[in-house]
């Protein structure tokens, strides 16, 4: 699930404390986390780490300050890094969480078309570079999700989320033309993320409202209008109830995610707007987290909140939320949020803590909101 990063880089003394060999040898290389004479070290390296959350784990059990300080954490809720090739690496480690075995999505520079590119592990698979259709005029995706990982095959389907309302189909190795649902009756939650379902096989999206739950089927048709099924939600416990008093002023995305079991979440993304003295900026405030329940049918879903996700690891604000075994990759937490975009970071859900990476140069969270990193959560027309 994790195989590549774009700048790996972790320091002969991260090395020995984690007892694991983390790069391959090609090209020199030298950094870290630690940078004084002593420690640098000049030895191959390759673009492709085994387990580049254990970067992320060593920032955040680490000491509240570094020796070299380069990470200075307070209150054991905002990290920040006082190095720019370290904030760039600490980038690259979350983001490729979110590869999934080699998946790529950009905008290609020449034509403003979206491209997929498919790197598979498996040398039995084969690599793919997928050139979707272009999209209207002003377009701005807001996510993308896939019936399956990339396959040449004419049933396999692409779907977007456009800014706004916006939902668009594809059949890449189909009819290669984008299919158009019809959203004119403001149906679904703009801020919200498109996700497939690989076991019900349809492409879901929370409704404008949040009591219903959209959907496509993979056979929709141009200007088809989304279906819908009832979503209940169980009575919250009385603890949460009262915690809810603290996010009342927060902005809110709704994200579903599936688990590898076939279970399905839904993910509710909190922040809050602080100000930085010049202008106004996002912070993640905290997540709250609900379970399907065993019982729920494809006319019904009933939700349950949840504080306990077990050794799973769910990320967001990239594309497609989804979620993988902690016990998938070395330095992955159970039971916690990885969330890129807006602001980079980790939520433990077992205790509620929102640990927030910055970076001292610019005083504020880390953040890439170019596609395909979620963008701030309101509607953008």
């Amino acid at each position: 699930i994790i195989s590549r990063v774009f700048k790996p880089s972790v320091c002969k003394n991260f090395l020995r404390h984690t007892n694991v060999r983390m790069f391959s040898s090609t090209t020199p290389h030298t950094s870290g986390l630690h940078s004084n004479d002593e420690t640098k070290v000049t030895r191959p390296f390759s673009s492709k780490p085994a387990y580049p959350f254990l970067l992320i784990d060593y920032i955040l059990n680490g000491p509240d300050s570094s020796s070299d300080g380069r990470v200075t954490t307070y209150n054991g809720k905002e990290v920040f890094i006082n190095d720019k090739k370290l904030m760039e690496e600490v980038c690259d480690a979350m983001t490729v969480g979110f590869s999934r075995d080699g998946l790529r999505f950009h905008i290609s520079p020449y034509n403003d078309k979206p491209v997929i590119t498919y790197e598979p592990s498996n040398p039995k698979l084969e690599d793919m570079t997928v050139h979707l259709p272009s999209l209207p005029t002003c377009s701005k995706i807001q996510n993308l999700a896939m019936s399956s990982l990339p396959v040449r095959d004419k049933d396999w389907v692409v779907g977007v989320k456009l800014s706004g309302y916006g939902l668009s189909l594809c059949r890449p190795f189909g009819n290669s033309k984008w299919i158009n649902i019809n959203t004119m009756s403001q149906c679904i939650n703009p801020v919200s993320s498109l996700m497939f379902s690989k076991k019900d096989q349809r492409f879901y999206i929370p409704s404008l409202g949040g009591n219903f739950l959209c959907y496509l089927d993979l056979n929709s048709k141009e200007d088809d209008e989304p279906k819908y099924i009832d979503w209940e939600f169980d009575n919250l416990p009385k603890s949460v109830i009262h915690e809810l008093a603290d996010v009342s002023s927060c902005s809110r995305t709704d994200h579903l995610v599936e688990s590898p079991t076939g279970q399905l979440f839904l993910v509710k993304w909190y922040g809050e707007d602080l100000d930085d003295i010049t202008s106004l900026m996002r912070v993640t405030k905290r997540f709250m987290v609900y379970r399907e329940n065993e019982e729920s049918d494809d006319l019904e879903k009933t939700m349950i909140y949840t504080e306990d996700i077990g050794d799973l690891c769910i990320f967001v604000g990239h594309s497609e939320a989804f979620c993988v075994p902690a016990s998938s990759s070395r330095g992955l937490k159970p039971n916690s949020i990885y969330f890129v975009g807006d602001n980079f970071g980790v939520y433990d859900l077992t205790t509620k803590t929102c640990t927030t990476f910055y970076y001292t140069g610019d005083e504020v969270p880390l953040r890439k909101l170019d596609f395909p990193y979620w963008p701030p959560p309101i509607p953008l027309y």
